[in-house]
């Protein structure tokens, strides 16, 4: 393991004990007192919580040394092939259904940030979007099967 991913790691558990202080802090009782009252007993474990989750979000995202910084740095051709193909996605939603343009939105994404084998491409995507219908469903969420859903019903 590198030094950079050894940070890496140490910031994603301090990611996970800054959000599970966070979230305790709703279990803390508060005494009766002015409704209008900024601070109570939760007050300072908010914060505290909040505090470390930034920081520690901050670390992990932060660029390892000597890479570049800044505009010039920015990969300006993939987050505009990124924003295209949000457009498309949104614009073609309705005609395909959910899980065809879903997966075909997913595929080109992985294509556009560098993803080459077809063998991970379809599988993943075809799998991710066929997930989140099932998890729609499951939440009784009825999902436009577009085009196909037209032709078979």
């Amino acid at each position: 393991m590198t030094r950079i991913q050894a940070e890496r790691l140490v910031a994603l558990a301090i990611l996970a004990f800054s959000l599970g202080y966070f979230l305790l802090a709703f279990t803390i009782k508060v005494p009766p007192g002015p409704a209008d009252s900024p601070f109570s007993a939760r007050s300072f474990p908010f914060g505290l919580g909040a505090l470390g989750m930034v920081l520690s979000f901050a670390l992990l995202v932060k660029p390892p040394p000597g890479q570049p910084v800044g505009v010039a740095a920015f990969a300006w051709g993939r987050a505009a092939g990124l924003l295209a193909l949000m457009c498309a996605y949104a614009l073609t939603i309705g005609f395909l259904g959910f899980v065809v343009a879903s997966a075909l939105f997913l595929a080109a994404g992985f294509g556009i940030l560098g993803e080459r084998r077809p063998l991970v491409l379809a599988p993943v995507a075809g799998g991710t979007a066929l997930g989140f219908w099932v998890v729609f469903e499951l939440l009784d969420v009825k999902l436009d099967w577009g085009v196909f859903g037209r032709i078979s019903g």
